[in-house]
């Protein structure tokens, strides 16, 4: 596909713009001050680095050069069980039950860039996410191994992502202890599990992408996540010490 060095080109450039603006108005930003034009400055340098990463492994011709679903799939009705039986679960645990273990501290919507915001976010993590699933399969070992060195792939970059980078440097303070483990244990794995099974049976790379479009829009919009210009004082999350002594995040915590 002719337009995937023009798409790596531009997303490089794009990258190496945003980590400019970050160096010359950000770079001295304490760990413990939020603001909502460092967080989408960081994000946005990440979400390059994922669509790049997207795009030279294979996996984003992939997505558009295969078709949505195939006529054997839609007559199937194991495949179409599944599949409601994915999207059913993605509500349930990003609409509903994510919501209601998220701090918001009164923090007022911003639904236009909450709604950019998370589409990005959810096309280029399970455009990463996808892609580690894509060159294990290339490499032709049996597709349970291709299956299991995939989750041990997205489980690892996941936590570290999300623990040492997401949860510190991009998101606004959202999460206690417990509402940590609660989506970790019944949003996060579970939702991992079902919709790399389902690729992995059927091999749907598109529908793969949308589950993980629903499940972070639905996380923007339910932590509340300011838009650029947002202005205010914003809860910085709260963090502890990790692996190397980096900060790690830790929830919020009323200080006593």
């Amino acid at each position: 596909m002719m337009l995937i060095p023009i798409f790596i080109t531009c997303f490089a450039i794009f990258g190496g713009i945003m980590i400019g603006i970050y160096i010359i108005k950000y770079r001295k930003l304490p760990i413990d001050v939020w603001k909502p034009g460092a967080a989408w400055t960081r994000a946005l340098i990440y979400f390059s680095f994922c669509n790049i990463f997207t795009a030279a492994s294979g996996t984003l011709e992939q997505i558009f050069s295969r078709p949505l679903f195939t006529a054997e799939q839609i007559s199937n009705l194991f495949w179409i069980f599944y599949v409601i039986f994915c999207f059913i679960f993605v509500f349930i645990a990003y609409v509903i039950i994510w919501p209601r273990s998220t701090l918001n501290f009164d923090r007022r919507y911003y639904l236009g860039s909450e709604i950019v915001f998370g589409v990005i976010w959810g096309f280029s993590t399970g455009g990463i996410l996808l892609s580690f699933y894509h060159l294990w399969s290339l490499t032709g070992i049996p597709p349970l191994v291709t299956f299991i060195l995939s989750f041990s792939c997205i489980g690892v970059w996941q936590y570290f992502i999300q623990a040492y980078f997401w949860d510190i440097y991009v998101s606004p303070e959202h999460d206690t202890p417990k509402s940590i483990l609660i989506k970790t244990f019944a949003c996060h794995i579970p939702n991992a599990l079902i919709s790399l099974s389902f690729l992995a049976i059927w091999g749907n790379y598109a529908i793969f992408i949308f589950i993980f479009i629903i499940a972070l829009l639905a996380s923007t919009i339910g932590q509340r996540f300011p838009a650029p210009w947002a202005k205010g004082n914003f809860h910085a999350p709260m963090f502890k010490s990790g692996i190397f002594g980096l900060p790690i995040g830790s929830g919020y915590e009323e200080k006593k």
